[in-house]
C-alpha cells in the first residue's frame, strides 16, 4: 500500500505546501489553504455527484413501484430499471467518481505529511544540537506541543531514543543522506553494521533539555481533540448526505460508522499536521453539503409554489 502515499501526487503536495509556507510562514495555515484549493478544484465533480444523488432520490418512489410490479420477474425488473434510469438521466455509478478522486488525494496528502514530519522532526533535533538553546522552542500549535507528532494523550512530545530510531528507519527514504550523516556526526545516533542504528545517550540528554526548556517534561503531546473533531465532522457530513438521499441509507449505513472511526484512528497515529488537513477537508465538505442542501430546498419550494400558483 506504500504506493498510495508515496507517489508523484504526494511529492507535488510537498512542493506546493513548502511554497505556500514560504509566503505564510505557518504550516497549519499552508495546509488549510492548500486543502481549500484542492476542494475547489474538485468542486465540479462534487456538484455533479450531488446532482446525481438528487436524481436518484427523486426516482426512488418509481423504482420501488417497479420492484413491487416485477417482484416475480427479476430480468424484466432489471430491464425496466435501466429504462427508468435512462428516462430520468440517472447514472448510479457516477456518484462513485468523487470518492475515486478523494481517496487517492487522502493517501497522497497523508504521504506528504509523512515527508514533512520526517524532515521537520530531524532538522529540529539537529538544530537544537548544533545551535543550542536558541533552537529549543518546540513547533507547537494551539494545544498541541509538537505539530509534527500526533494530537494524542498517548504520544510523547518528542520520541524517546528507541522510538526516534524507529521513526528515522521508517522514514529513511524521506530524510536526506546529509541529515542522516549529521545525526551520526553529532553523536545522536550510531550506525553499527551488526546492531544497526541505535540512539546514543546524547540524544536522550538533548531530548530532556528541550522538554525542560519548554516546561513540558512528563507531558503528553495532545488531548485527542483533532482526531475526535475529524471523526465527528465526517460522521455528521455522511449523516446529512444519507438523510438527503434515502437510496444511500441501506448501501452506506455501515460506512457511516466505519469511515469516521478509521478517520479517528489515522489522526491519532499520524501527525497533528495531517489531522489539520483532514479536519479542514471535512469541515469544507460539511459546509458544502449544508449550502447545497439549502439551495436545493429553496429551489424545490419555488418549483412547488410555481405549480400551485399555475394550478390555481
Amino acid at each position: 500500500m506504500e504506493f498510495l502515499s508515496n507517489n508523484f501526487i504526494s511529492d507535488f503536495f510537498v512542493i506546493v505546501l513548502k511554497w505556500v509556507f514560504s509566503w505564510v510562514n505557518e504550516y497549519s495555515v499552508a495546509i488549510i489553504l492548500v486543502t481549500i484549493a484542492i476542494r475547489l478544484l474538485i468542486l465540479p465533480l462534487d456538484l455533479k455527484q450531488k446532482k446525481g444523488s438528487r436524481k436518484m432520490a427523486l426516482v426512488q418512489p418509481k423504482l420501488e413501484s417497479l420492484k413491487k410490479r416485477f417482484s416475480n420477474n427479476p430480468q424484466q425488473m432489471q430491464k425496466k430499471q435501466k429504462e427508468l434510469y435512462a428516462q430520468e438521466g440517472v447514472k448510479p455509478l457516477a456518484g462513485c467518481l468523487p470518492m475515486l478522486i478523494t481517496m487517492p488525494l487522502f493517501f497522497a496528502f497523508f504521504g506528504a505529511m509523512r515527508v514533512l514530519a520526517a524532515e521537520q522532526q530531524v532538522w529540529f533535533i539537529l538544530n537544537a544540537q548544533n545551535i543550542g538553546e536558541g533552537a529549543f522552542n518546540l513547533p507547537s500549535w494551539l494545544w498541541v506541543n509538537n505539530f509534527w507528532q500526533p494530537d494524542s494523550g498517548l504520544s510523547d512530545i518528542l520520541p524517546t531514543g528507541p522510538k526516534f530510531v524507529e521513526f528515522v528507519q521508517q522514514n529513511s527514504s524521506y530524510i536526506s543522506p546529509q541529515a542522516l550523516y549529521m545525526l551520526s556526526d553529532s553523536g545522536l545516533v550510531s550506525f553499527d553494521p551488526v546492531a544497526g542504528m541505535q540512539a546514543e545517550p546524547a540524544y536522550e540528554a538533548l531530548r530532556s533539555s528541550i522538554l525542560t526548556a519548554n516546561g513540558v517534561s512528563g507531558v503528553k503531546n495532545g488531548w485527542f481533540i483533532l482526531p475526535i473533531l475529524a471523526g465527528g465532522s465526517l460522521f455528521l457530513q455522511q449523516k446529512i448526505s444519507m438523510k438527503q438521499n434515502p437510496s444511500m441509507q441501506q448501501q452506506a449505513k455501515m460506512m457511516l460508522y466505519i469511515f469516521p472511526l478509521f478517520s479517528v484512528y489515522i489522526c491519532v497515529t499520524a501527525s497533528a499536521a495531517f489531522s489539520v488537513y483532514w479536519l479542514a477537508a471535512n469541515i469544507y465538505a460539511l459546509g458544502q453539503v449544508l449550502v447545497l442542501n439549502y439551495i436545493y430546498k429553496k429551489h424545490d419550494q419555488h418549483a412547488k409554489e410555481g405549480i400551485v400558483t399555475k394550478g390555481t
